[in-house]
């Protein structure tokens, strides 16, 4: 009886690993010829790995949840079937004869030729192009990137036998200088001197703040996959609210009424039935947070920006939620903010209609999964009841991280916050008494 392994098998070109989800067969068990052994899950695809020849299940090496490369051993099956391995040939013993240009004269050149596997004992080995050593996400990646040839050539791959994959392209992007490629192309030089530069116009270097903010923005696109979803709310209500109120509320608790204030509020219990939303990612893990820490996004006069968060906003009444958002914004602009008043945050909300913008694309504050965008406030008509009316909409923003959340669940989030927000009452704002 001889023992032959289970290989985690190949599942698409661009794949180079899978997760076995589970096992068909235990140790011991038989086995029929082409009878479903496990199955297998890729980044892409589910499959049902069938055993080559009839057997017995010796060993299980990978159990269910783990993840191999392609190619490598998760399983022993024991068989009697007539299966011819083959062993490597001994090299030909080298004669006259043999011998390359054995009619010529002078010493004999010898050229080697390496199989794939020869590779591994010499070190890292450049990826051969031509050969299809890259994936074709990989190269898509690659072109969107404007990666030259040059520079796929000089990634060192993390892949099987040195393969590029596309984390090496995202990690080589992370560390690749921004604008390098366009400042290149402009000057006509591959290595511009900052005289080059400077002819190009007035080179203004950047301050630590903004390129902390630049690193983290070009972090967040290459670790994220954001998907953005807009929303138009019906805030013709709640203009009429708050203009009604807006005055009392000032006297009775010293701030402001803000349409970001209400945002954080309804978000704030909007995010107690949509964990997911409200998550980090750590590793190959979700971590759904116990607590619903809102930042919300300020610009600062010297064009920087800042995050400070509003912590347990689910917990907070909406005055009490104003009165902590102005303290917050207030001490942001004075620059007197602490460090505990940044941190800790689970989700984020920028209001980029302050400055008159409709609709925009936010980008995740790492390590979250989402952020809500709010517009400006615009008054237009729109047809209720087959009747045109005026009235004041909002456009909102979702972009949210499509590795956790799919679509479907951030279309309902985000028609939550449309519902609630359009629903709004003195007495859900705790303002009945005003």
């Amino acid at each position: 009886m001889k023992t032959i392994p289970i290989l985690m098998p190949q599942m698409g070109q661009s794949v180079a690993e899978g997760t076995i989800i589970k096992w068909r067969k235990q140790v011991g068990e038989e086995v029929a010829a082409d009878e479903v052994l496990m199955e297998v899950e890729s980044d892409k695809i589910t499959v049902e790995v069938e055993s080559p020849v009839a057997g017995r299940l010796n060993s299980i090496l990978k159990e269910e949840g783990a993840r191999a490369k392609v190619g490598e051993v998760v399983a022993m099956l024991e068989t009697e079937a007539d299966i011819h391995v083959d062993e490597p040939a001994e090299p030909p013993k080298e004669t006259r004869s043999n011998r390359p240009h054995a009619g010529g004269d002078g010493g004999q050149v010898m050229v080697s030729v390496m199989g794939e596997d020869d590779w591994n004992g010499g070190g890292p080995r450049l990826p051969e192009l031509t050969r299809d050593w890259l994936s074709p996400f990989v190269l898509r990646l690659a072109m969107l990137n404007n990666i030259s040839l040059k520079e796929l050539q000089e990634i060192r791959g993390s892949g099987q036998r040195g393969r590029v994959t596309k984390n090496d392209i995202l990690e080589y992007l992370a560390r690749r200088p921004l604008g390098a490629t366009s400042i290149a192309q402009a000057t006509g030089k591959a290595t511009p001197t900052p005289r080059d530069v400077e002819r190009l116009g007035q080179v203004v270097p950047m301050t630590s703040i903004r390129r902390t903010i630049a690193d983290h923005m070009v972090q967040s696109i290459h670790t994220s996959a954001h998907v953005t979803m807009v929303h138009m709310v019906d805030m013709t209500h709640i203009v009429e609210l708050r203009n009604r109120i807006k005055a009392s509320f000032e006297r009775r608790y010293g701030v402001k009424m803000s349409y970001t204030a209400v945002m954080i509020y309804v978000t704030a219990r909007v995010l107690k039935d949509f964990p997911t939303a409200n998550a980090s990612v750590f590793g190959d893990n979700l971590v759904l947070r116990n607590e619903v820490n809102i930042g919300c996004a300020v610009a600062l006069p010297d064009e920087s920006l800042v995050v400070p968060v509003v912590k347990n906003a689910d917990k907070h009444s909406f005055p009490e939620i104003a009165q902590e958002l102005e303290r917050l914004i207030k001490l942001a602009r004075e620059k007197q903010l602490k460090r505990g008043d940044v941190e800790g945050g689970t989700f984020s909300i920028s209001n980029f209609g302050a400055f008159g913008s409709i609709i925009g694309t936010p980008i995740i504050y790492q390590p979250q999964v989402a952020i809500l965008g709010m517009g400006a406030i615009v008054r237009m008509p729109s047809v209720v009841n087959d009747h045109v009316v005026m009235g004041d909409r909002l456009y909102l923003s979702f972009s949210f991280d499509h590795r956790v959340i799919d679509g479907a669940q951030g279309g309902r989030f985000l028609n939550a916050i449309q519902t609630r927000t359009e629903a709004l009452t003195e007495k859900d704002l705790g303002c009945e008494k005003l």
